[in-house]
């Protein structure tokens, strides 16, 4: 009887109508599938940079990381979405108190701004602190009163000090940004985005007191009235949980949720992170600093508001003036590229007297032997002259003006003494 198929023997499957067994070819497919695998999975071992880093789980409605000093954006989602800041209004209170008035300047609280809803500060009618204490207090506090207290003082109305911000936001760049108020209690049309807001931050921390007060953690004020409510200490929870954090804002509304602008700098290179409407900012913002910091490096070559270089100075009275770059100058990329970088610096001579912002050389960036960009360094500050220097100066001046009028009066000689001997020739001839 002849049966169809396939029929087992000691020496596996053989098939009826043939005298081979078909196993052995069965086992050498079997063995290449295999050997295949273990190539591939060798390979992605050995070269995980094929594959893109993943991204962090975050639940905020908006978010975004950039680099601080060149704002490539790491991450984002809806980041151009408008939505409620809350209190991360306060980092542009913040930004134009300190750039319009003196920190040592004394403040006194009107009743409109004791007055201010969730006023954390207390602050009571006439009572008096200087500029430093109160912003402050009211950055780490979030005091809403405090930030109407400074918009008076800077601008002498909260309508006219919004006129300020709005004006302060364009010309950052923050188009999608729109304040009503000072400290960002909900109202329809106070709004910003994800992306405005670490613009805003990016602006900022090129301040060196608004760094200095945003990474403080806990301050005792000193207060004229209120003498025990003077211990403050940062609403921003994320500076203990996070090596290398230093900022910066926290909000909160019920319109808005929890917002978080965050900061944080290891191996000298900063990140921004902003969430909004999150349901828990803190651990968000951890995740995505994580994100940044083990997919991406980054190298500074000019540091937002820091000195390059000295540059000695002829005739001053300082014998040296620090220099800057006019804009800070970075460079990011994905961990596993490769960065071969290094900056070279040609600096001018400087003779006093030096004017702040005066250019005093070049910076030239390059990465893996390529050029990036080349930055003009200039002076930080101004440098007078000495007074020796400036007789010396005054010296060679009226020197100068003196032989100018020397070689006037010897050349117009010698062209009349050449016009005479001319006219005698003629009277000759």
């Amino acid at each position: 009887m002849i049966h169809a198929g396939c029929g087992w023997s000691k020496r596996g499957w053989r098939s009826e109508g043939s005298n081979q067994c078909s196993y052995p070819l069965l086992g050498i497919v079997i063995t290449a599938i295999l050997r295949f695998c273990l190539v591939l999975s060798f390979a992605s071992w050995l070269l995980p940079s094929c594959a893109a880093p993943a991204s962090p789980a975050i639940s905020a409605e908006s978010a975004i990381l950039v680099d601080s000093i060149t704002g490539k954006v790491l991450y984002e989602k809806n980041a151009h979405k408008r939505r409620p800041p809350a209190s991360t209004t306060k980092m542009m209170t913040a930004i134009l108190a300190l750039e319009s008035t003196r920190l040592d300047t004394v403040v006194c609280a009107s009743s409109n701004a004791c007055c201010t809803p969730f006023g954390s500060l207390h602050l009571q009618p006439n009572e008096t602190m200087t500029l430093d204490d109160l912003l402050t207090g009211t950055l780490l506090r979030s005091a809403n009163d405090g930030a109407v207290c400074i918009a008076e003082t800077v601008a002498g109305s909260e309508a006219k000090f919004v006129d300020m911000m709005n004006r302060k936001a364009k010309e950052i760049g923050a188009n999608d940004t729109h304040f009503i108020n000072p400290h960002g209690l909900y109202v329809a049309g106070h709004y910003s985005t994800a992306y405005d807001l670490a613009l805003i931050a990016r602006y900022g921390i090129q301040i060196p007191e608004f760094n200095r007060i945003v990474k403080t953690k806990t301050v005792v004020l000193d207060r004229s009235i209120d003498k025990k409510d003077r211990f403050v200490k940062n609403t921003a929870r994320f500076l203990w949980k996070f090596d290398g954090a230093d900022g910066i804002k926290t909000g909160y509304t019920r319109e808005a949720g929890h917002c978080f602008v965050g900061s944080a700098t290891r191996n000298g290179w900063r990140l921004i992170s902003v969430v909004m409407k999150s349901k828990d900012p803190g651990m968000e913002t951890i995740s995505l600093m994580n994100y940044g910091f083990r997919n991406f490096k980054g190298v500074t070559f000019i540091p937002p508001g820091k000195p390059i270089r000295t540059v000695p100075v002829v005739g001053g009275v300082r014998p040296s003036v620090a220099v800057q770059g006019i804009r800070p100058l970075g460079v990011v990329m994905r961990r596993q590229d490769r960065m071969d970088a290094h900056s070279e610096v040609v600096l001018q001579r400087a003779v006093a007297p030096i004017i702040k912002g005066e250019k005093l050389g070049t910076l030239t960036a390059y990465l893996n032997g390529k050029k990036i960009d080349s930055i003009d360094l200039v002076a930080m500050q101004p440098v007078a002259r000495t007074l020796g220097a400036t007789i010396w100066a005054y010296t060679r001046i009226v020197g100068s003006i003196i032989g100018v009028i020397l070689l006037g009066c010897v050349g117009y000689g010698r062209a009349i003494a050449k016009t005479s001997r001319s006219r005698r020739r003629s009277v000759q001839a």
